[in-house]
């Protein structure tokens, strides 16, 4: 692994919380509210909640999240997975910016009348514990959500809390998470109208597991960011819009190798991307599921993709800029970055 990398201050724009559990603490959560557990053992456990290295499809993928779904809701371990995921990304990654995700929908628990905010609040004062023990600016993105048994009303409140809680400066911007094979973004056209409305910025998971025209649906509903994007090389127009436009793609490339968004890593379009000028950045999705971190993530780059050390810190580059902060907390990052980049 490249030293220098390591070294990086970064930011990564695309983490879902719920893929960033550590095995330990899904054993120590575990115990707690006595849930049964195949094996005790943390080494054991994670054939059960890490994809393998030979994971090649998407339902291999999210079955790991079944196995440990019900162990997150409760407002303890949501604050103790959002302080821990903050505290990783400093520690092992160098993160200074950091954006997380998730559905509140999927935390709920009624057994307890553990609320959609019950669960954003449990997060933000992991969060706020966070930032205040680690220097890391840490930014909440709430997904609505395409599946079966959310919602409309699930996904309501959801956009209405990112409202709320919008103005405060703790949730920072909306995504529309799920199966985009099933549930294309132009289902959600309302949600997206009201978000622009209110100003609250969008980014949407398009272009994964279906074609580049979903990534065209969701730029014409308002989104500036694009969670993945890898088929957008099937459409020359639109990687001309996607470029053109500005928009930026949040790649992940770990995670489109174990969900066979690509056949190989070597097959990844990042480059083609990158150099045809479209605005990538880096990410990890969900690093913990995945057994990987951002330092592996740029490294992979670098090590595949060839890319040298001013394209890795160009990337981190356009992951401040891309960043749903406001242009003050860019320009305080960007000076700190460069002093690091190049001094």
């Amino acid at each position: 692994m490249n030293k220098e990398i390591v070294k990086l201050p970064k930011i990564d724009l695309h983490r879902h919380l719920d893929g960033s559990v550590r095995v330990e603490t899904i054993l120590d959560i575990a115990k707690k509210h006595n849930f049964s557990l195949p094996t005790n053992d943390v080494n054991e456990l994670k054939k059960y909640v890490q994809v393998s290295p030979q994971c090649r499809s998407l339902s291999e993928f999210l079955k790991t999240f079944d196995f440990f779904y019900n162990f997150l809701k409760f407002p303890d371990v949501l604050e103790r997975i959002a302080y821990e995921s903050c505290q990783d990304a400093v520690e092992k990654e160098n993160v200074k910016y950091l954006e997380l995700r998730f559905a509140p929908p999927l935390q709920t628990n009624p057994e307890i009348r553990f609320s959609e905010e019950d669960v954003l609040k449990s997060i933000l004062n992991g969060i706020k514990y966070a930032q205040r023990d680690f220097k890391i600016k840490v930014g909440v993105i709430l997904c609505l959500y395409r599946y079966y048994n959310i919602t409309e009303e699930q996904n309501l409140k959801t956009l209405k809390l990112a409202e709320k809680y919008f103005s405060s400066g703790e949730v920072v911007g909306i995504d529309l998470a799920g199966d985009e094979s099933k549930y294309s973004v132009l289902l959600y056209k309302k949600f997206f109208d009201y978000a622009k409305m209110i100003g609250i910025p969008i980014t949407c998971h398009a272009g994964e597991a279906a074609d580049a025209k979903e990534v065209l649906n969701a730029i014409k509903l308002g989104a500036k960011r694009i969670g993945h994007g890898i088929h957008i090389y099937e459409d020359e127009e639109i990687m001309k819009i996607v470029k053109n436009e500005g928009l930026t793609l949040e790649i992940c490339l770990t995670s489109n190798l174990q969900t066979q968004v690509v056949d190989s890593i070597e097959k990844h379009p990042i480059k083609k991307y990158y150099d045809y000028g479209i605005k990538i950045t880096i990410n990890t999705d969900d690093p913990s599921v995945s057994n990987i971190d951002l330092n592996h993530e740029l490294n992979l780059a670098y090590d595949v993709f060839k890319f040298n050390l001013d394209d890795i810190k160009k990337i981190i580059l356009n992951a401040l800029e891309s960043a749903f902060i406001s242009d003050k907390e860019k320009r305080n990052l960007l000076e700190e970055f460069n002093k690091e980049f190049y001094n």
